[in-house]
C-alpha cells in the first residue's frame, strides 16, 4: 500500500498516481493478522520458550482460578529467562529482515538495521543488496 508520510505513521495514498505520490509502502505482513491474532503468536512463543503459566498468564492479563495457581507466583528469574528469550527471538529476526534488505523506509526500523549492519560490518558478514521497489514508490529515503 502506498503511504503518503505525514501525518506519522503515514496515510494510504489513494487515486490515481498514487504510487507516484508516495512517500514509502506498506506490504503485508500476513493476509489476515490481527492485533488479537499477535496476542495468539506471543501466547504460542512464550509456550515454545518454556515460559511457566504463571508468568505467560500475567502477560496475557488472565487470570487462573485454580488452587494450583494460587500457590504459584511469577519469580525474577522467570521474567529473566523470559526476557532473554524473546530478545534471541527478536534478534533473529531483525538479522533475517537485514538479510533481505540492509534499509527501510520506516525510520525507526532503518536506525535498527544500520546499527546491524554496522555491527556485522566490522566481523565481516555479508549483507545483502537494497530495498525491494514497491510499484514506483521511492526507496532511497
Amino acid at each position: 500500500m502506498p503511504l503518503l508520510g505525514e501525518p506519522w505513521p503515514g496515510v494510504p495514498a489513494r487515486g490515481r498516481g498514487a504510487s507516484d505520490r508516495a512517500d514509502a509502502c506498506w506490504l503485508p505482513i500476513a493476509k489476515g493478522l490481527t492485533p488479537h491474532g499477535l496476542r495468539h503468536t506471543h501466547r504460542t512463543m512464550m509456550e515454545d520458550l518454556g515460559t511457566e503459566k504463571v508468568l505467560m498468564d500475567e502477560r496475557m492479563g488472565h487470570i487462573d482460578g485454580s488452587v494450583s495457581a494460587r500457590y504459584a507466583h511469577v519469580t525474577p528469574g522467570m521474567r529473566k529467562r523470559l526476557m532473554l528469550g524473546l530478545t534471541e527471538q527478536w534478534e533473529t529476526a531483525l538479522d533475517a529482515r537485514l538479510a533481505m534488505s540492509p534499509k527501510s523506509p520506516v525510520r525507526i526500523l532503518d536506525g535498527l538495521l544500520r546499527a546491524r549492519r554496522e555491527r556485522f560490518s566490522s566481523t565481516g558478514r555479508a549483507v545483502s543488496r537494497g530495498i525491494p521497489a514497491c510499484a514506483g514508490v521511492r526507496t532511497d529515503v
